[in-house]
Protein backbone atom coordinates (compact mmCIF):
# COMPACT_ATOMS: atom_id res chain seq x y z
CA UNK A 1 0.00 0.00 0.00
CA UNK A 2 1.44 3.20 -0.87
CA UNK A 3 -0.75 6.84 -0.68
CA UNK A 4 0.20 10.00 -1.96
CA UNK A 5 -1.13 13.05 0.12
CA UNK A 6 -1.78 16.47 -1.77
CA UNK A 7 -1.44 19.28 0.86
CA UNK A 8 0.82 17.08 3.33
CA UNK A 9 2.34 19.79 4.94
CA UNK A 10 -0.44 22.11 6.04
CA UNK A 11 -2.87 21.94 9.21
CA UNK A 12 -4.32 18.51 8.72
CA UNK A 13 -1.60 17.13 5.83
CA UNK A 14 1.60 17.11 8.04
CA UNK A 15 -0.30 15.31 11.08
CA UNK A 16 -2.19 12.98 8.64
CA UNK A 17 1.34 11.85 6.82
CA UNK A 18 2.50 11.34 10.59
CA UNK A 19 -0.44 9.31 11.11
CA UNK A 20 0.07 6.58 7.86
CA UNK A 21 3.52 6.49 8.50
CA UNK A 22 2.96 5.84 12.12
CA UNK A 23 0.79 2.89 11.04
CA UNK A 24 3.32 1.77 8.44
CA UNK A 25 2.03 2.78 5.49
CA UNK A 26 4.16 3.66 2.95
CA UNK A 27 3.53 7.78 2.47
CA UNK A 28 4.26 10.43 -0.19
CA UNK A 29 4.10 14.08 0.35
CA UNK A 30 3.71 16.35 -3.03
CA UNK A 31 4.54 20.08 -2.69
CA UNK A 32 5.64 22.83 -4.42
CA UNK A 33 9.24 24.05 -4.22
CA UNK A 34 9.95 25.96 -1.40
CA UNK A 35 12.16 25.49 1.54
CA UNK A 36 9.14 25.66 4.15
CA UNK A 37 7.12 23.10 2.29
CA UNK A 38 10.12 20.90 2.61
CA UNK A 39 10.77 21.70 6.61
CA UNK A 40 7.19 21.01 6.72
CA UNK A 41 7.16 17.20 5.01
CA UNK A 42 7.37 15.16 8.26
CA UNK A 43 10.17 12.32 8.42
CA UNK A 44 10.48 9.14 6.72
CA UNK A 45 7.75 10.48 3.69
CA UNK A 46 9.02 10.46 0.21
CA UNK A 47 8.91 14.24 -0.95
CA UNK A 48 7.71 14.76 -4.38
CA UNK A 49 7.55 18.46 -6.19
CA UNK A 50 5.03 19.11 -8.06
CA UNK A 51 2.21 21.62 -9.25
CA UNK A 52 -1.55 19.98 -7.96
CA UNK A 53 -2.86 21.92 -10.38
CA UNK A 54 -0.91 20.02 -12.75
CA UNK A 55 -2.55 16.73 -13.47
CA UNK A 56 0.20 15.55 -15.86
CA UNK A 57 2.78 15.86 -12.96
CA UNK A 58 0.32 14.04 -9.85
CA UNK A 59 -0.31 11.44 -12.47
CA UNK A 60 3.86 11.27 -13.26
CA UNK A 61 4.33 11.00 -9.34
CA UNK A 62 1.54 8.15 -8.98
CA UNK A 63 3.01 5.85 -11.20
CA UNK A 64 6.45 6.44 -10.66
CA UNK A 65 5.74 5.98 -7.05
CA UNK A 66 3.36 3.53 -7.76
CA UNK A 67 0.57 4.83 -5.57
CA UNK A 68 -2.41 3.10 -4.62
CA UNK A 69 -4.18 5.55 -2.93
CA UNK A 70 -4.89 9.36 -3.40
CA UNK A 71 -5.96 11.44 -0.30
CA UNK A 72 -6.67 15.27 -1.48
CA UNK A 73 -6.76 17.78 1.36
CA UNK A 74 -6.65 20.62 -1.14
CA UNK A 75 -9.53 19.77 -3.75
CA UNK A 76 -11.20 23.33 -3.83
CA UNK A 77 -12.59 24.28 -6.98
CA UNK A 78 -14.31 22.23 -10.02
CA UNK A 79 -11.13 24.16 -12.34
CA UNK A 80 -8.79 22.65 -10.21
CA UNK A 81 -10.14 19.12 -9.51
CA UNK A 82 -12.13 17.85 -12.27
CA UNK A 83 -8.93 17.53 -14.47
CA UNK A 84 -7.34 15.48 -11.58
CA UNK A 85 -10.02 13.16 -11.35
CA UNK A 86 -10.03 12.58 -14.86
CA UNK A 87 -6.22 11.85 -15.10
CA UNK A 88 -6.12 9.42 -12.06
CA UNK A 89 -9.35 7.36 -13.59
CA UNK A 90 -8.11 3.62 -14.08
CA UNK A 91 -4.54 4.82 -12.28
CA UNK A 92 -5.10 4.28 -8.49
CA UNK A 93 -7.38 2.10 -6.30
CA UNK A 94 -8.79 5.02 -4.09
CA UNK A 95 -8.99 8.21 -4.30
CA UNK A 96 -10.10 10.08 -0.83
CA UNK A 97 -11.60 13.65 -0.94
CA UNK A 98 -11.19 15.51 2.18
CA UNK A 99 -14.65 17.70 2.09
CA UNK A 100 -16.33 19.59 4.55
CA UNK A 101 -19.66 19.77 6.72
CA UNK A 102 -20.18 23.09 5.16
CA UNK A 103 -21.93 20.82 2.29
CA UNK A 104 -24.74 20.64 4.88
CA UNK A 105 -27.75 22.72 4.28
CA UNK A 106 -27.50 23.88 8.06
CA UNK A 107 -24.79 25.89 6.75
CA UNK A 108 -26.31 27.81 4.43
CA UNK A 109 -29.13 28.77 6.81
CA UNK A 110 -25.88 29.70 9.49
CA UNK A 111 -24.58 31.97 6.60
CA UNK A 112 -28.08 33.61 5.48
CA UNK A 113 -27.55 32.29 2.40
CA UNK A 114 -30.86 30.83 2.38
CA UNK A 115 -33.41 30.73 5.23
CA UNK A 116 -34.23 26.87 5.21
CA UNK A 117 -36.23 24.97 7.22
CA UNK A 118 -33.35 24.21 10.28
CA UNK A 119 -32.18 20.15 10.67
CA UNK A 120 -32.06 20.19 14.82
CA UNK A 121 -31.15 16.61 14.81
CA UNK A 122 -27.63 15.56 14.19
CA UNK A 123 -27.04 15.86 10.43
CA UNK A 124 -25.91 12.03 9.07
CA UNK A 125 -24.09 11.51 5.77
CA UNK A 126 -27.44 11.42 4.12
CA UNK A 127 -28.49 14.64 5.55
CA UNK A 128 -30.22 17.53 2.62
CA UNK A 129 -27.57 19.47 1.51
CA UNK A 130 -27.22 23.04 0.55
CA UNK A 131 -29.62 24.09 -2.43
CA UNK A 132 -27.01 27.47 -2.43
CA UNK A 133 -23.60 26.87 -4.36
CA UNK A 134 -20.30 29.02 -4.05
CA UNK A 135 -20.90 29.51 0.10
CA UNK A 136 -18.00 31.96 -0.09
CA UNK A 137 -18.48 34.22 -3.49
CA UNK A 138 -18.93 37.69 -2.36
CA UNK A 139 -21.24 39.85 -4.60
CA UNK A 140 -18.28 41.56 -6.10
CA UNK A 141 -16.09 39.25 -7.55
CA UNK A 142 -12.44 39.31 -5.71
CA UNK A 143 -9.64 40.66 -7.81
CA UNK A 144 -7.45 37.73 -9.95
CA UNK A 145 -4.48 39.17 -8.08
CA UNK A 146 -6.76 38.38 -4.20
CA UNK A 147 -4.93 35.52 -3.02
CA UNK A 148 -8.46 34.79 -1.38
CA UNK A 149 -9.38 34.95 -5.50
CA UNK A 150 -10.13 30.87 -5.44
CA UNK A 151 -12.76 31.49 -2.58
CA UNK A 152 -15.26 32.55 -5.48
CA UNK A 153 -15.80 29.11 -6.88
CA UNK A 154 -15.34 26.86 -3.91
CA UNK A 155 -17.61 24.72 -3.36
CA UNK A 156 -17.30 20.78 -2.34
CA UNK A 157 -20.62 19.46 -3.26
CA UNK A 158 -19.91 19.34 -6.68
CA UNK A 159 -16.50 17.92 -5.87
CA UNK A 160 -18.20 15.19 -4.29
CA UNK A 161 -20.25 14.51 -7.04
CA UNK A 162 -17.38 14.21 -9.50
CA UNK A 163 -15.41 12.21 -7.36
CA UNK A 164 -18.13 9.73 -7.29
CA UNK A 165 -19.09 9.79 -10.99
CA UNK A 166 -15.28 9.66 -12.00
CA UNK A 167 -15.33 5.64 -11.72
CA UNK A 168 -11.72 3.90 -12.41
CA UNK A 169 -11.22 4.37 -9.07
CA UNK A 170 -13.20 4.57 -5.31
CA UNK A 171 -13.86 7.91 -4.51
CA UNK A 172 -14.39 8.27 -0.35
CA UNK A 173 -15.45 11.48 0.93
CA UNK A 174 -14.55 12.62 4.19
CA UNK A 175 -16.47 15.60 5.55
CA UNK A 176 -14.76 17.39 8.18
CA UNK A 177 -15.51 19.59 10.82
CA UNK A 178 -14.49 22.41 12.92
CA UNK A 179 -10.80 21.12 13.12
CA UNK A 180 -8.89 22.90 15.86
CA UNK A 181 -5.62 22.44 17.45
CA UNK A 182 -1.92 23.34 17.04
CA UNK A 183 -1.27 25.37 14.17
CA UNK A 184 -5.38 26.60 13.25
CA UNK A 185 -5.22 29.82 11.94
CA UNK A 186 -8.63 30.42 12.27
CA UNK A 187 -7.80 30.19 15.97
CA UNK A 188 -11.53 28.91 16.86
CA UNK A 189 -10.98 28.90 20.87
CA UNK A 190 -9.01 32.25 21.41
CA UNK A 191 -12.11 33.87 22.40
CA UNK A 192 -11.78 31.73 25.84
CA UNK A 193 -8.08 30.48 25.80
CA UNK A 194 -6.72 34.55 25.57
CA UNK A 195 -8.70 36.22 28.12
CA UNK A 196 -8.35 33.15 30.62
CA UNK A 197 -5.12 32.85 29.92
CA UNK A 198 -4.21 36.66 30.59
CA UNK A 199 -6.36 36.44 34.41
CA UNK A 200 -8.86 38.90 32.93
CA UNK A 201 -12.28 38.61 35.53
CA UNK A 202 -14.90 38.19 32.87
CA UNK A 203 -15.76 37.27 29.71
CA UNK A 204 -18.62 38.55 27.97
CA UNK A 205 -20.48 36.76 25.13
CA UNK A 206 -23.38 37.35 22.70
CA UNK A 207 -26.34 34.99 24.18
CA UNK A 208 -27.10 33.39 21.08
CA UNK A 209 -23.46 32.43 20.82
CA UNK A 210 -23.24 30.86 24.03
CA UNK A 211 -25.51 28.26 23.35
CA UNK A 212 -24.61 27.19 19.97
CA UNK A 213 -23.48 24.04 18.84
CA UNK A 214 -21.09 22.77 16.39
CA UNK A 215 -18.89 19.43 15.82
CA UNK A 216 -15.64 20.02 16.34
CA UNK A 217 -12.47 17.79 16.16
CA UNK A 218 -8.81 17.94 17.66
CA UNK A 219 -6.50 18.14 14.71
CA UNK A 220 -4.59 15.28 15.31
CA UNK A 221 -7.86 12.75 15.79
CA UNK A 222 -9.51 13.99 12.84
CA UNK A 223 -5.70 12.88 11.15
CA UNK A 224 -6.20 9.53 12.19
CA UNK A 225 -9.92 9.57 10.68
CA UNK A 226 -8.01 10.17 7.13
CA UNK A 227 -5.39 7.75 7.67
CA UNK A 228 -8.05 5.39 8.39
CA UNK A 229 -10.05 5.45 5.82
CA UNK A 230 -7.24 5.82 3.16
CA UNK A 231 -6.18 2.24 3.71
CA UNK A 232 -9.52 0.52 4.75
CA UNK A 233 -10.86 -1.70 2.71
CA UNK A 234 -14.15 -1.02 4.01
CA UNK A 235 -13.62 2.58 3.26
CA UNK A 236 -13.75 2.42 -0.32
CA UNK A 237 -16.83 3.88 -2.20
CA UNK A 238 -18.27 5.37 1.19
CA UNK A 239 -18.98 9.19 2.91
CA UNK A 240 -18.24 9.61 6.59
CA UNK A 241 -18.12 12.19 8.99
CA UNK A 242 -15.87 12.81 11.30
CA UNK A 243 -15.26 14.44 14.17
CA UNK A 244 -15.86 14.25 18.19
CA UNK A 245 -18.97 12.01 18.94
CA UNK A 246 -20.00 14.97 21.89
CA UNK A 247 -21.10 18.22 20.79
CA UNK A 248 -21.32 20.60 24.04
CA UNK A 249 -22.09 24.31 23.36
CA UNK A 250 -19.55 27.07 23.12
CA UNK A 251 -20.51 28.06 27.06
CA UNK A 252 -19.53 24.25 28.34
CA UNK A 253 -16.22 24.83 25.50
CA UNK A 254 -15.44 27.73 27.85
CA UNK A 255 -16.35 26.28 31.07
CA UNK A 256 -13.31 23.06 30.04
CA UNK A 257 -10.77 25.68 29.21
CA UNK A 258 -12.03 27.31 32.20
CA UNK A 259 -11.03 23.97 34.72
CA UNK A 260 -8.46 23.39 32.47
CA UNK A 261 -6.47 26.68 33.07
CA UNK A 262 -7.85 27.18 36.82
CA UNK A 263 -9.85 30.32 35.55
CA UNK A 264 -11.76 31.39 38.11
CA UNK A 265 -13.53 34.09 36.45
CA UNK A 266 -16.49 34.37 34.45
CA UNK A 267 -18.25 34.15 31.75
CA UNK A 268 -20.97 36.86 31.40
CA UNK A 269 -23.83 36.24 28.39
CA UNK A 270 -25.16 39.72 26.54
CA UNK A 271 -27.46 40.63 24.24
CA UNK A 272 -26.19 40.43 20.51
CA UNK A 273 -27.21 44.57 19.68
CA UNK A 274 -24.93 45.47 23.17
CA UNK A 275 -22.26 42.83 22.73
CA UNK A 276 -18.88 44.12 21.43
CA UNK A 277 -15.17 42.84 20.67
CA UNK A 278 -13.96 40.85 18.29
CA UNK A 279 -16.05 37.54 18.81
CA UNK A 280 -19.45 39.80 18.74
CA UNK A 281 -18.46 40.55 15.12
CA UNK A 282 -17.02 37.42 14.13
CA UNK A 283 -20.50 36.11 14.74
CA UNK A 284 -22.54 39.26 14.11
CA UNK A 285 -23.62 38.05 10.53
CA UNK A 286 -24.16 34.32 11.62
CA UNK A 287 -27.93 33.25 11.79
CA UNK A 288 -27.56 30.70 15.54
CA UNK A 289 -30.32 29.14 14.88
CA UNK A 290 -28.56 26.64 12.73
CA UNK A 291 -26.75 24.00 14.64
CA UNK A 292 -23.63 22.33 12.65
CA UNK A 293 -23.41 19.27 14.81
CA UNK A 294 -23.36 15.47 13.06
CA UNK A 295 -23.73 12.51 13.41
CA UNK A 296 -20.24 10.15 13.25
CA UNK A 297 -20.90 7.35 13.69
CA UNK A 298 -20.72 5.83 10.58
CA UNK A 299 -17.10 5.95 10.61
CA UNK A 300 -16.84 4.68 14.08
CA UNK A 301 -18.70 1.48 13.74
CA UNK A 302 -17.96 0.56 9.72
CA UNK A 303 -14.27 1.23 10.19
CA UNK A 304 -13.44 1.69 13.98
CA UNK A 305 -12.39 4.22 14.55
CA UNK A 306 -11.77 6.47 17.69
CA UNK A 307 -10.18 9.62 18.72
CA UNK A 308 -6.25 9.07 19.54
CA UNK A 309 -5.60 11.75 21.79
CA UNK A 310 -7.05 12.25 25.54
CA UNK A 311 -9.39 15.24 25.59
CA UNK A 312 -7.43 17.13 28.20
CA UNK A 313 -4.13 16.51 26.22
CA UNK A 314 -6.04 18.13 23.20
CA UNK A 315 -7.19 20.91 25.16
CA UNK A 316 -3.44 21.50 26.76
CA UNK A 317 -2.16 21.61 23.09
CA UNK A 318 -4.66 24.51 21.93
CA UNK A 319 -3.66 26.39 24.89
CA UNK A 320 -0.12 26.22 24.87
CA UNK A 321 -0.61 27.16 20.60
CA UNK A 322 -2.63 30.31 21.46
CA UNK A 323 -0.32 31.19 23.63
CA UNK A 324 2.81 31.02 21.96
CA UNK A 325 0.93 33.13 19.25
Amino acid sequence: MSVLVLGGTGFIGGPTVARLLADGVETAVAHRMSHEDARAAPAGAASVVLDRRDPAAVLAAVRDLKVDTVVDLIAYTRADTLPLLDALAGEIGRYVLVSSVDVYRNYEGLHRRGRPTPIWDRLTEDAELRASRFPYRLAKPRAASDPQAWMDDYDKIPLEEAARAAGGFEATILRLPMVFGPGDRQRRFSWAIRPMAQGRPRIVIPHPWAGWRATFGYVDDVAAGIALAAVHPRAGGETFNLGRANTPTNIAWAASFAEHLNWPGEVQLAHPDVARGALAKAVSGLDLGYPLFVDNAKIRRRLGYAEVTDFDEALARTVADEMAR
